[in-house]
């Protein structure tokens, strides 16, 4: 767990800006809470603090603004994040960088999307941006975050293999690699091609198994495996809610092609959710 950054997201209307939160933390393996958790940690220690909410009135909710009113910071580097009702972002993160910098903070970055809304002249149509954000807006996220800080971005120890086997139906592959130097266990355990998982990262919390769509993980020895990669359609949601960073995703134009044909000529789902 990345010690260093904390991302603190008040998100209490659509979980709009929880889910950037989560994408944001996921790729940078840190910290995410909201502020009555942050209330009770000791913010100074970091050497970076993301803040974010929904827009409420064309400024931050009102919560996040009152916890920096209150608390005490060091000179860590900040970022801002939102999301927005408006089709126009306008000047919504003003309020909140102007208690920042006064409160001796340095502002490295920003970034914002459009969020669900049904309020306002949205209810007449059922609420405006709908499915928004969506899967675009997070891996814009996740950009945004490496960013910032690409000394965190997570090490794909795939592309280090000099040599892969053919893909295997229903039995996904596995490789043996040496990790980095910092590495307790230094030879590290991959499975899986399109979909690689990495044992060593791995918990097995299960979120990939619950999240996934398509029922691409199952768990094996207490530890996820990719064992229908071939229906992996690349959604990114597996990684999205990892929070140990275990899975890398793998895929070209020929996969994707090879994947709608194979989907294509699916007919039914049985029980257990598993396509046949």
């Amino acid at each position: 767990m990345n010690k260093e950054i904390l991302i603190i997201c008040e998100s209490i209307y659509n979980g709009n800006t929880l889910k950037l939160g989560r994408s944001m933390a996921g790729e940078l393996n840190c910290q995410l809470v909201s502020v009555r958790q942050a209330e009770n940690l000791d913010v100074m220690k970091y050497k970076a603090v993301g803040f974010g909410s929904g827009i409420f009135f064309a400024r931050h909710h009102p919560i996040l603004l009152d916890f920096i009113t209150k608390m005490n910071f060091g000179e860590q580097a900040a970022f801002i994040f939102s999301t927005h009702g408006s089709p126009i972002l306008g000047k919504y993160h003003d309020p909140i960088k102007k208690m920042l910098i006064q409160k001796g903070r340095k502002i490295i970055g920003e970034f914002s999307s459009k969020g669900y809304d049904c309020t306002g002249p949205f209810t007449l149509v059922g609420g405006g941006n709908k499915g928004r954000p969506n899967e675009k807006d997070l891996r814009r996220a996740a950009r945004f975050a490496v960013s910032l800080f690409p000394e965190y971005k997570p090490i794909d120890y795939y592309h280090s293999l000099s040599c892969r086997n053919p893909l295997r139906e229903g039995s996904p592959n596995i490789y043996k690699v040496n990790g980095v130097e910092d590495e307790e266990k230094n030879v590290i355990e991959l499975k899986g091609d399109l979909v690689t998982v990495n044992q060593n990262q791995c918990t097995g919390c299960g979120q990939c198994v619950k999240n996934c769509p398509l029922s691409v993980f199952e768990l094996q020895q207490q530890k996820s495996s990719p064992v229908r990669e071939l229906d992996c359609v690349q959604c990114k949601l597996c990684q999205t809610y990892c929070s140990s960073r275990a899975i890398m995703l793998h895929s070209t134009w020929r996969d994707s092609l090879r994947v709608a044909v194979r989907h294509s000529k699916r007919e039914f789902v049985n029980y257990d959710g598993c396509l046949k």
